[in-house]
């Protein structure tokens, strides 16, 4: 099982929401993300399935749960690999949260929208976990 906030799944970032969303996100800047990929690429490509998970292919990855705000530049990244995902087969579903920024999820117990991505995740282990165990 994977379970993720708002996954940088395309180092290319070639997700029109780190265009899109550029205004709406104070906390993740696409300048920022560029800085950080270079050094964890050093060089190497950015499409590499290694790298950039939305270049692999996911048939028999885990079942997936993503939650991204749609405020957020990652937005796309967890879209597309859901549905990348999806299309292969994989139990797949992004959870976009109206109006809420990178890393809302880290507000547990300040923002109503945080309690309830953190109930849903509760509830995906729950169903996964007792699948496990029929």
């Amino acid at each position: 099982m994977r379970l993720s906030r708002a996954p940088v799944t395309d180092l290319t970032l070639g997700g029109r929401s780190w265009a899109d969303r550029a205004q709406a996100d104070p906390f993740f800047l696409k300048d920022q993300a560029q800085g950080l990929i270079n050094a964890y690429l050093a060089g190497h490509d950015a499409t590499n399935p290694a790298a950039s998970p939305l270049f692999a292919d996911p048939t028999g990855v885990p079942p997936i749960r993503l939650h991204v705000g749609d405020a957020e530049m990652l937005l796309q990244d967890a879209v597309r690999y859901a549905e990348r995902a999806a299309a292969a087969g994989v139990d797949a579903k992004v959870d976009v949260w109206e109006g809420m920024a990178h890393s809302f999820l880290s507000s547990v117990g300040r923002l109503q929208a945080a309690d309830a991505a953190l109930d849903a995740i509760g509830g995906f282990l729950r169903d996964r976990l007792s699948l496990v165990d029929a």
